[in-house]
């Protein structure tokens, strides 16, 4: 029957039938090596020339990375393979699907999606769950967690670099997509979906309106009291930190700053104030009790520019409903003694030393 066949019939079956799951880059090369050998004129031939030439080891299961690696697969792409090669048909305790399957003995019935959460967590000393599950407080649990947690990042950061496959088992790295065959496009897109572990509609998507909502309050009333516990200070630290994360300093902010530290060196940068509710509000710029906020034109929407009606791209809001936010803002800081001066992107742009001699002389009065 092989005799019927042409020469790229015989050289496809091989490739894509007898020795399976070669990497894309490897198979092509193959293909190529066959179709120009003379001996490549039967299956057992070309299965041969494949083997000598690249696959020394055949008796590799696809548990093994080197199973992957002899098939041109790269070194990261190759653990992964293996991984979840190993772990096919397997349910992991540390999953939900586990739990969900499985029946609580303190109420008789399979476990709810709540109560395989907690199962699950119980499992892992950086999550508050297993600390409760010891009999610990709420409070002590977090803290316990927040501790374990920090001990394991400082052992990570020792090790960096020691594994080549680190990055590529964590859904926070790029890595981790594109050895999964996605684009570094892709790749960044889904690290930062990924990043996204407690929302409102994670909530409701993973345990339905009503009971999502109220686990989505219940986690912000938890995290408010918290930050609420701290100390000043670090409460302020915290805000800092909040502001190198997505939301960068522009540069003319930064400029402005500079100039004033120079009369005023104790200014500061970034500080916060809360109203009865506990709402927070930032500023940039304090010094004694004078506020100068710094607004970009696009974020805040500057009224010489866009009309009520327009919607910032990036934040959904009205510009006419992102007004009225600021506005409650700056009103907060005045009814609690403060001084305010608004400076916008575009007037500094155009009049950059005019309006450091503004904020100066204001701060100066």
């Amino acid at each position: 029957m092989a005799s019927n066949l042409s020469k790229q019939e015989i050289v496809n079956n091989v490739l894509d039938k007898k020795i399976k799951n070669l990497a894309p880059a490897l198979r092509e090369r193959m293909f190529g090596i066959l179709m120009a050998s003379p001996e490549a004129t039967s299956i057992a031939a070309c299965m041969d020339i494949v083997y000598k030439s690249h696959i020394q080891n055949d008796r590799l299961g696809k548990k093994s990375r080197q199973y992957w690696i002899n098939r041109g697969w790269t070194s990261d792409q190759a653990y992964v393979k293996a991984k979840d090669n190993e772990q096919t048909n397997c349910k992991s305790v540390y999953s939900q699907s586990y739990w969900l399957e499985k029946t609580n003995p303190a109420t008789g019935n399979n476990y709810t999606t709540e109560e395989a959460d907690f199962e699950r967590n119980s499992r892992r000393p950086i999550r508050k769950e297993y600390w409760i599950k010891l009999g610990y407080s709420d409070n002590e649990a977090l803290e316990l967690a927040k501790t374990t947690k920090d001990k394991n990042n400082k052992k990570g950061a020792k090790a960096a670099g020691k594994s080549v496959f680190r990055r590529v088992t964590s859904k926070r790295c790029a890595e981790y997509f594109i050895a999964r065959g996605h684009s570094p496009e892709e790749a960044a897109s889904l690290v930062s979906e990924n990043q996204k572990f407690f929302s409102k509609d994670i909530c409701i998507k993973k345990y339905g309106e009503e009971e999502g909502t109220k686990i989505w309050q219940k986690r912000q009333e938890q995290w408010q009291a918290n930050l609420n516990a701290k100390p000043d200070d670090e409460k302020a630290r915290i805000n800092r930190l909040k502001l190198t994360k997505g939301i960068t300093v522009s540069k003319s902010e930064k400029i402005i700053l500079g100039e004033i530290r120079q009369i005023f060196p104790d200014a500061v940068h970034q500080f916060t104030l809360r109203d009865s509710n506990k709402k927070q509000y930032i500023y940039d710029i304090m010094v004694n009790n004078k506020i100068i906020e710094y607004n970009g034109d696009f974020w805040h929407l500057n009224p010489s520019i866009y009309s009520p009606d327009f919607v910032n791209s990036r934040t959904k809001l009205k510009a006419v409903d992102k007004w009225v936010i600021d506005s409650v803002k700056l009103q907060h800081a005045r009814d609690l003694g403060y001084d305010v001066l608004v400076i916008w992107e575009s007037d500094f742009k155009k009049h950059s030393q005019e309006i450091i001699q503004k904020c100066i002389q204001f701060l100066i009065q």
